[in-house]
């Protein structure tokens, strides 16, 4: 081209203008044609999506936008958006060969948005960000199922402003929000390990008084996990305010005085969950442990036989209830130092023999019973029983420990 008008330009002076106007004319005019072309086969209602021809399209597309002309055209913007919104969505070689064509789509319809003086295309964009923002959720999603967080946690943010167009609600009937997404962002960044990151996006949810109780309780595992036990109930606790009957969060809490070894008051929000859910074993176990914990092992030991009762097959309560009677027996031989009448010291033996009797038939639940017992503990309980075997002189079960010991080593 260059050369064709320097030869025209020596050759024929007096008609410089004229050729230069009509070219510039005719390449606008070109420029023009590309977008309206876009448009034509874009919005071509007898073609589904698969069948239009991408090939003409993208090249109109490219052309369009280097040129001067239409470079910052609101038009030729929101076509392009569409086109590659399309391309997106194909879930095919094209769409593979264009993974950023969603990113392409949302930096397009921002533009045709921003030029357009006359708001020509801006409803349209709008309602197409909004196709932008589902597309934005599935890769996001598709990267945090591969263990892609980083990426996952960029889509689901660049997701999360494109809401405000979803003025119809027809995003939210489908359970799709800015909050959900806000959650998506501080799940990628609790699984990469960026927990600051995780913290920051949960206290902006809970600073929306969020009804999700899940965001209370992660924020609260956060806290834990940096060692601030007091930000942790904290969150619990705004948590439990909006949400005064929820399990997870009453258990979480339960679970922060229970680490902080606040056992009297513990004990107390124990009463109250068990009144309201009397079938709740955990909440037994929760409160024997914290008996425990300040000594009183009359109502620990009615709390783990509460367990049983209701739940048989809850082997830490039964083997927690074989330890309690083990230390037991190390008390009554502690009062067996420096005793020399016979008859206490007989009465003291009778007294042991008959703890490790209670002992032995919790221990004997577990072992026999407890199928998803791991074998190192199996054998460590082993240990145990072969000793109080031992001691009640019941040979024959000694040396089923014996050989079990020896048959895992």
């Amino acid at each position: 081209m260059k050369q064709t008008m320097k030869r025209i330009k020596i050759n024929v002076a007096s008609l410089f203008m004229l050729a230069l106007a009509l070219i510039i004319g005719t390449n606008a005019n070109a420029q023009g044609y590309n977008v309206e072309s876009m448009k034509i086969e874009l919005e071509d209602n007898t073609k589904n999506d698969i069948d239009r021809d991408y090939t003409s399209l993208l090249k109109w597309a490219g052309e369009a936008k280097e040129h001067s002309k239409t470079a910052n055209s609101e038009k030729m913007w929101y076509y392009r958006g569409v086109l590659y919104l399309k391309i997106a969505s194909l879930n095919n070689d094209l769409s593979k060969a264009n993974p950023n064509a969603i990113r392409i789509a949302l930096e397009s319809f921002k533009k045709a948005i921003a030029g357009d003086v006359k708001e020509k295309y801006t409803k349209l964009a709008q309602g197409n960000l909004l196709n932008v923002a589902i597309g934005l959720y599935q890769s996001g999603y598709a990267f945090y199922t591969a263990g892609d967080y980083a990426s996952s946690y960029t889509d689901f943010a660049d997701a999360v402003p494109l809401m405000q167009y979803d003025v119809d609600g027809e995003l939210k009937r489908k359970n799709l929000t800015s909050e959900f997404l806000e959650q998506m962002m501080a799940y990628s960044a609790m699984n990469n390990n960026e927990d600051q990151k995780a913290i920051q996006v949960f206290a902006k949810l809970i600073q929306k008084e969020s009804l999700e109780p899940s965001i209370y309780v992660n924020i609260s595992k956060l806290y834990l996990k940096t060692g601030d036990t007091a930000k942790a109930l904290e969150a619990v606790t705004v948590g439990r305010g909006l949400l005064d009957s929820d399990k997870s969060l009453i258990n979480a809490e339960l679970d922060l005085y229970l680490k902080m070894g606040r056992s009297k008051e513990l004990i107390e929000k124990l009463d109250v969950a068990i009144a309201d859910d009397p079938g709740n074993t955990i909440y037994y176990f929760a409160r024997a442990i914290s008996f425990e914990g300040i000594g009183d092992m009359d109502k620990a030991s009615a709390d783990y036989d509460k367990i049983l009762e209701i739940d048989p097959s809850f082997y830490d309560a039964a083997y927690n209830k074989g330890v309690m009677h083990l230390n037991k027996v190390a008390k009554v031989v502690d009062q067996l130092n420096g005793e020399y009448k016979p008859s206490i010291i007989a009465k003291k033996e009778a007294e042991i023999n008959t703890l490790y009797g209670l002992a032995i038939v919790q221990f004997e639940n577990v072992f026999e019973n407890n199928a998803e017992m791991k074998v190192a503990d199996k054998i460590e309980l082993a240990g145990t029983m072969k000793k109080i075997y031992a001691r009640l002189e019941r040979m024959e079960k000694y040396n089923q420990m014996k050989a079990f010991e020896e048959a895992n080593k």
